[in-house]
């Protein structure tokens, strides 16, 4: 087994983030955790449409946000306004080491 499998390998299956404060939303809506999985090749391929061309800062935090977004089942939207960046960033990290181990290895 090469060292890049590994890499996937040791990560845990699911990762939940505790939001605390929890973010309540106009309408109703609480959310008071994120659940995160090994990110789907179709939600991977829609952050990444945020990287085209020179992109920069903005456009990786949109790529971040998508990622989260997509796998959390957070909306976008709530996580751009209310979201700490440092739970966004523990989410983003997470959800990043499926995809790089995937591209070491020739896998995702």
């Amino acid at each position: 087994m090469s060292e890049e499998t590994t890499i996937a390998e040791d990560l845990p299956p699911t990762l939940t983030i505790e939001l605390d404060p929890p973010i309540e939303v106009k309408g109703g809506a609480t959310y008071s955790e994120l659940n995160l999985s090994e990110p789907l090749s179709g939600q991977v391929l829609n952050a990444e449409k945020h990287l085209k061309g020179n992109f920069g800062a903005a456009e990786l935090r949109m790529y971040a946000l998508t990622l989260v977004s997509q796998n959390s089942g957070v909306p976008m939207n709530v996580l751009r306004d209310y979201c700490p960046i440092g739970t966004l960033n523990k989410a983003a990290n997470y959800l990043q080491r499926f995809i790089e181990a995937g591209q070491n290895n020739g896998g995702s």
